[in-house]
């Protein structure tokens, strides 16, 4: 049942009146000597001190806001003198310019209305605010609910506008003033390497839609992750790889946002199931679209579809299910559960048995499902079946709707919350600082003179002079490194013969094959040459590569690295941890085709997806370890790989070298990235 909107009375418009009017007076005071340094910096630029900027105020009127003339800072500041006059509020309507309305034809336009359609007369009665509810849910994301009635109840009675105005303020400084200025973009933002989606609600209904309307056997999955869940991923391969799988990723929970907000990629939207499902609801209902609700307790998934069929009554549910039985992909219950979803013929799959295990279901069983879309969606249910009571709208503006449930459940969400929130922070903040120590070292662009009257003077003796010097550099350097990978690598050989032969042993014991692997690389300037690893997977690993190719896990498409590869042997996996099986490899450094530092080797086939600008990694000898080995190996997206490649191609000397042999051995020892 729909709640009566409270509307404002005379007394509560007076209040808040006199709320506007006491803080325009002390805002006035305090930026006194800003606003006289404005008013003279005006008068010295330009003949008028002030100008106008033209809004609909209250009823449409048209009203003019004050600001200097000049552009830079404090500008806006005379619009607290519209405050003081009351034409505008500290909390109103968002702020609608009016473009046709000039300085010589503003008086005409004084008493005349703007037509609007469908916009309740008390909302058009309330004036234009500094703040608005619009610019309060855009920050948490919430920019998809309707703003009237949160409006309408924060001028009701002087304490909901106070209350608003708190709101507002902690939104503002949660999200702006501890952030960098950021630049708003629809680029997708990756937390933890997951990558998350940045839409907004009705990009994500009308992608579904269309996802409906499009003949394909393959279900779709969506997932919708919080911070909680971005811990769970840090832990459990298996639920990383599930959502991995997933056709979309969106962020959920003020945490999230304000991970990304750190990274300097603001979220459009707040995207969870709770708050999709009654919009996807009415979108299946116009469009004629089944849905299937599988998960929670006996009778809550029953519950939920009879709310909603009450509130779209021409809404199709197909099925519901409980989320209570034997999961197994084997298991007979499982399948029955499978058979009954694919006979209701449902468009839209909707799981809610909590992270992690309606990801890992729904990618388990994805093959044998006939839905279009499959979405997890958490405790909805609990929620629309009235089970569970939903944190009030005001508490969801300013972001803290965990909070909520963490009192409806202390003993259940007290390790989510209470422990989860400051490891997942600490988290952000080490993935922060370690992306920062990786653009250190990427090369930076060097600023170009812009005065068109310099005029460079060319000396060609000193040009000379410098180019030989360098030449001479270039050929030390080459030599010097030359130098080491003989010594270190005929060392190393000889040292570690007794492990070569006993890694031989287990290899020959596990698998039948050649102990040692060949393969065809591409060297410096794309000559081939012959590169040789201990073999760490089966006899047809190769054959089994194409099948494969849809599980890279590797960002970029042109390598392919698979966390739980199945074609890697037992003894295999233990040698990539811990890079045993590259030290065939300084057999390659001996004769000449490699170096103990520089770019790994390519395969000829991923050279030829290489783009030119890639291609300038093969501009000196492939190398056993490099910058990217030693600061996050296969954990980095190949185009980064590419910029640190080329970074140390620029800088490469002795010492570098050295450096780079000396850090590789913790990153050896702890694995980092490695599989």
């Amino acid at each position: 049942m729909t709640k009566p909107q409270m509307r404002p009375t005379s007394t509560t418009a007076l209040a808040i009146r006199i709320v506007d009017l006491l803080a325009a007076s002390v805002m006035i005071a305090i930026t006194s000597p800003l606003f006289i340094c404005g008013l003279l910096r005006s008068a010295i630029v330009n003949i008028n001190a002030f100008e106008s900027v033209f809004v609909y105020g209250a009823n449409h009127r048209i009203i003019s806001l004050y600001q200097f003339s000049y552009s830079g800072t404090f500008k806006t500041l005379p619009v607290l003198v519209n405050l003081l006059k009351g034409d505008i509020s500290l909390l109103g309507k968002k702020m609608e310019f009016a473009f046709d309305v000039t300085e010589s034809n503003s008086q005409l336009f004084g008493q005349s209305q703007k037509t609007q359609v469908g916009q309740d007369p008390e909302v058009v009665s309330i004036k234009p605010g500094l703040s608005s509810i619009e610019q309060i849910n855009s920050a948490t994301g919430l920019s998809f609910e309707a703003s009237q009635r949160s409006l309408l109840k924060a001028h009701s009675s002087l304490f909901n506008y106070l209350s608003a105005l708190v709101r507002g303020l902690f939104v503002t400084i949660l999200t702006r003033s501890f952030m960098p200025k950021i630049k708003h973009s629809n680029a997708p933002v990756s937390v933890f390497g997951i990558t998350l989606d940045n839409w907004t609600m009705s990009d994500l209904l009308n992608d579904i839609k269309q996802v409906c309307q499009t003949s394909s056997s393959k279900l779709q999955q969506y997932s919708f992750v919080n911070a909680d869940c971005l811990n769970i991923s840090c832990n459990n391969e298996a639920y990383r790889s599930s959502l991995k799988q997933s056709k979309r990723i969106f962020a959920d929970g003020i945490g999230v946002r304000l991970a990304c907000l750190s990274k300097g990629h603001p979220l459009r939207d707040n995207l969870n199931g709770t708050d999709i499902f009654p919009r996807l609801c009415e979108l299946a209902a116009e469009q004629q679209l089944s849905l299937f609700l599988l998960g929670g307790e006996e009778g809550v998934a029953a519950a939920t579809a009879e709310n909603m069929l009450q509130q779209y009554s021409n809404l199709k549910i197909a099925g519901v299910h409980n989320g209570y039985f034997d999961m197994s992909s084997d298991s007979e219950e499982n399948n029955q559960v499978v058979a009954q979803i694919n006979q209701s013929n449902a468009d839209i799959l909707l799981v809610a048995m909590g992270a992690p295990r309606q990801e890992s279901w729904l990618e388990d069983n994805k093959p044998q499902l006939n839905c279009s879309v499959g979405i997890g969606v958490g405790g909805l249910f609990d929620f629309y079946s009235n089970r569970i009571k939903r944190a009030p709208s005001w508490l969801r503006q300013i972001g803290m709707e965990w909070t909520y449930r963490l009192l409806q459940e202390p003993s259940r969400m007290w390790q989510r919350y209470i422990v989860g929130n400051p490891i997942f922070i600490y988290r952000v903040w080490r993935e922060n600082r370690q992306l920062k120590k990786v653009k250190t070292t990427l090369p930076q662009a060097a600023k170009a003179k812009t005065n068109i009257d310099y005029t460079p003077r060319f000396n060609a003796k000193q040009a000379n002079t410098r180019r030989a010097i360098h030449n001479l550099r270039r050929q030390l350097n080459r030599a010097c490194k030359r130098l080491l990978d003989v010594t270190v690598s005929a060392i190393l050989l000889t040292a570690l013969l007794p492990l070569f032969i006993i890694i031989s042993l287990f290899i020959r014991i596990e698998s039948k094959g050649a102990v040692l692997f060949c393969q065809t690389r591409a060297g410096r300037n794309n000559q081939p040459f012959t590169m040789w690893k201990f073999r760490s997977m089966y006899q047809d690993a190769e054959q089994r590569l194409a099948a494969m190719q849809t599980n890279n896990e590797m960002q970029g498409g042109v390598l392919f690295k698979m966390k739980r590869d199945p074609r890697i042997t037992l003894i295999g996996k233990f040698i990539r941890k811990a890079s045993i099986d590259e030290l065939p490899q300084l057999w390659n450094v001996l004769k000449g085709d490699m170096s103990l530092v520089g770019p790994r080797p390519a395969l000829v086939s991923e050279v030829k997806q290489y783009s030119q600008h890639d291609r300038n990694r093969l501009l000196v000898k492939p190398g056993i370890t490099c910058i990217w080995q030693v600061t996050g190996r296969s954990n980095i997206p190949f185009e980064q790989q590419v910029e640190l490649d080329i970074d140390y191609i620029y800088q490469q000397s002795v010492t570098a070298d050295l450096w780079l042999l000396i850090k590789t051995i913790p990153a050896v020892l702890f694995a980092r990235g490695a599989y």
